[in-house]
């Protein structure tokens, strides 16, 4: 069965087109990426903006069209953190569905943590192993431990990329008083999660920052899912990225990797929520993976379809 399965989220928009057989196995056929951030300023107003909302109805009404392109049996699409925290977020839902034909449902941190953790893993050749999914995006990160395809802990913590960047960074690099406080910030919001009660042998990092210092790391300009798939990660390797990208402009930033597009104004923010969530359970290297929310959604619909 052929699905095209839409994640809207903070700062981007993405489509799989992707198929899944009897053993549920997605086999993903084209992969499509737009970076409208429909939540910027979300997290200081609590509303989505008019203009963002007419950049993300324009993606998505493109998307409408690849998606009858590709002669898909089904549409399905979710909403995250900036749906969900804005107090406009059911009108634009209500958009969507009038303007462009597309049902969406926005799942809760919880949720999108659950199903965050099947997509990651669907794409894992150690599945078998207990897991730690982290899944950083523009307005939230989920966090999800478990083995197989069922999370036992999850938890949604407010510190996106987008959201600590528009929190705290207010000059082109970021300030060390800025880094700081942004550290010690995102520290405290990660006593939410109980590290301590989880011991991963593997630790997976998906979605668009991990996979874009992963680019960096390697010098690869060019987007190449084969640098992304279970790319292994030292911290020692992360720590200069870091170390190399803080210090640069959104524009130097860009002229690393073709990634970048859209999230180098944000990519500091990203690394630093990373590097202190592995520094939380003690990490020395993760593994990185393009499939997030997306395939996790797919699955769970299709499973709903079934019944299962």
């Amino acid at each position: 069965m052929r699905y095209a399965s839409i994640d809207i989220g903070t700062n981007t928009i993405l489509m799989l087109i992707g198929e899944i057989d009897d053993s549920l196995k997605i086999k993903a056929v084209k992969d499509f990426y737009q970076v409208p951030r429909l939540g910027k300023n979300v997290s200081l107003t609590r509303k989505l903006a008019e203009r963002s909302v007419e950049r993300a109805l324009e993606v998505l009404e493109n998307y409408k069209g690849i998606a009858d392109g590709y002669e898909v049996d089904r549409v399905v699409a979710s909403a995250t953190s900036a749906v969900r925290d804005a107090g406009n977020g059911d009108d634009f839902i209500e958009r969507v569905k009038n303007d462009v034909g597309i049902e969406v449902e926005i799942i809760s941190g919880e949720t999108e943590a659950d199903i965050g953790f099947m997509g990651a893993v669907s794409g894992s050749p150690y599945s078998d192993q207990p897991t730690l999914v982290i899944d950083i995006g523009g307005g939230s990160t989920e966090l999800s431990y478990g083995t197989g395809m069922k999370p036992v802990v999850v938890k949604s913590i407010d510190i996106g990329a987008v959201r600590v960047t528009e929190k705290f960074f207010h000059h082109d690099p970021a300030n060390t008083a800025e880094l700081d406080k942004a550290d010690k910030f995102i520290k405290a919001e990660l006593d939410q999660f109980p590290f301590a009660t989880i011991d991963p042998r593997v630790i997976i990092g998906v979605a668009g920052t991990p996979t874009t210092l992963a680019l960096i790391a390697q010098r690869k300009y060019e987007f190449d899912v084969s640098a992304v798939t279970n790319y292994l990660f030292t911290m020692e390797k992360l720590g200069e990225v870091y170390d190399e990208i803080k210090v640069k402009t959104t524009n130097e930033i860009l002229k690393l990797t073709k990634a970048a597009e859209g999230r180098a104004d944000v990519l500091v923010a990203g690394a630093l929520i990373l590097i202190k969530i592995l520094e939380a359970v003690d990490a020395k290297e993760f593994l990185t993976s393009d499939r997030g929310l997306r395939y996790g959604y797919l699955l769970y619909k299709h499973k709903q379809l079934l019944g299962k």
